[in-house]
């Protein structure tokens, strides 16, 4: 299971904290101040800072260079629509910008967040995280069930269902197969979300798995049946690497059925992937002083809310009281420093080191802290990374100490510096 979701839900395993959670993406999800069309795309179609060799779709092979001296620019072919000597149609500007907004869709971009050959291979947990599309708000009945089936008093988060007829027809939709035919062929990825008392399936979610992508080159089978996509992450436009950060999709082309998905590039290919210590990333000027880095401490006495869903006074939750760096180290990682998290508030700007999702503490974001104990939910630390119009990174915060030295979500704890 993907690693990335260290600070989210109990349940999961990038091993998911429930209630303290990241979430990189939003109700409409993604980039705005750097969008696929007016950032990652320049006047010739292809990516900007895409000439490194690791590109698959960078520079002219050997069969466009050959088009090139017969007179064929490569601007021509990919605006008209080329053809191969396999007989393969490279796909126009205006085809790709089609493909990067279905990719984008929230029911389709998490078919690319795992590497599969055959559907009983794909991270079922992937696509549905965020509800694809099709999570519907609980009852109170399905909400009980949960409970008991989790061993739990309360919701401290946001919450979903999906009925398993949904699930069904979903995949059908987008496989050929259903949720049903999959299990049956062993993909069991998702079987921990399935409540047994209401048929459905839930997740109580902290944080998204959401990754913007752009289709920055592909062809069209000589049939005309089969789309390949090359992809790459669009999020970050080439200034870090992602933890899924180039791959290839192929697609039935009037269905738009998945057919399979392989991951060129990015952090998910390297399970010996680890930050042994907190380091800038090459081109990035932390904003974080070294000697936070070098001192870091767990030293508030924090054992009465450790590791369980204590409720603390949310009133006390305000953005006065979280000024400050704070510093949290996921239980049950020892020594490995990958996932851990360092937050600094510095009046309305917040700064956040968190290299297992592409946060370097290289920028200020906007901040605030949501009340919505309107809803019987505990305070929302949003941090504003791509404006307000897009979904936040947050964090679900359960209390904080009488002394402001730490406070938690869920059982993590985040330690004053």
């Amino acid at each position: 299971m993907n690693k990335k979701y260290v600070m989210a839900i109990g349940i999961v395993c990038m091993g998911l904290l429930s209630g303290c959670g990241i979430g990189k993406g939003t109700e409409a999800y993604g980039g705005a101040e750097r969008s696929v069309e007016d950032a990652l795309i320049t006047e010739n179609g292809t990516k900007e800072d895409m000439s490194d060799d690791s590109n698959p779709a960078d520079g002219l092979d050997a069969a466009e260079e050959q088009k090139q001296t017969d007179g064929v620019s490569a601007e021509q072919e990919q605006s008209e629509g080329g053809s191969s000597e396999s007989g393969s149609r490279e796909l126009t500007k205006e085809e790709l910008a089609e493909y990067t907004e279905w990719l984008n869709q929230r029911d389709n971009y998490g078919f690319l967040l795992s590497d599969w050959n055959t559907p009983e291979k794909i991270n079922l947990l992937e696509v549905f995280y965020n509800g694809a599309g099709i999570s519907q708000q609980a009852t109170e009945e399905q909400i009980q069930v949960y409970l008991k089936q989790k061993g739990q008093e309360e919701i401290y988060t946001d919450f979903w269902v999906i009925p398993h007829e949904k699930i069904n027809e979903f995949m059908l939709e987008k496989l050929g197969l259903t949720y049903d035919e999959l299990t049956a062929k062993g993909n069991l990825s998702f079987e921990d979300a399935y409540l047994v008392g209401a048929d459905c399936f839930a997740m109580e979610v902290g944080d998204t798995n959401y990754t913007q992508f752009e289709a920055v080159s592909g062809t069209e089978n000589a049939e005309g049946t089969i789309i390949t996509l090359n992809y790459r992450n669009a999020h970050m436009a080439g200034e870090t690497v992602a933890w899924v950060e180039a791959g290839e999709v192929r697609i039935m082309k009037d269905s738009r059925l998945f057919l399979s998905n392989h991951i060129l590039e990015g952090m998910i290919l390297d399970d010996s992937w680890e930050e042994s210590e907190f380091v800038d990333k090459e081109g990035l000027v932390c904003l974080i002083e070294d000697e936070v880095f070098q001192n870091l401490h767990t030293d508030a006495d924090a054992s009465a809310v450790e590791g369980t869903y204590t409720v603390g006074d949310f009133s006390k939750i305000t953005k006065e009281a979280l000024q400050g760096t704070w510093y949290h180290h996921p239980s049950g990682e020892g020594d490995n420093t990958q996932y851990d998290v360092i937050l600094r508030f510095d009046g309305e700007g917040a700064i956040v080191y968190y290299p297992s999702v592409d946060f370097y503490g290289d920028a200020r974001y906007e901040w605030d802290i949501i009340d919505r104990s309107d809803r019987g939910l505990c305070p929302e630390l949003a941090i504003y990374w791509n404006g307000r119009d897009w979904g936040p990174l947050a964090w679900y915060i359960l209390g904080i100490s009488d002394a402001g030295d730490y406070f938690w979500c869920n059982g993590e704890v985040f330690y004053r510096q």
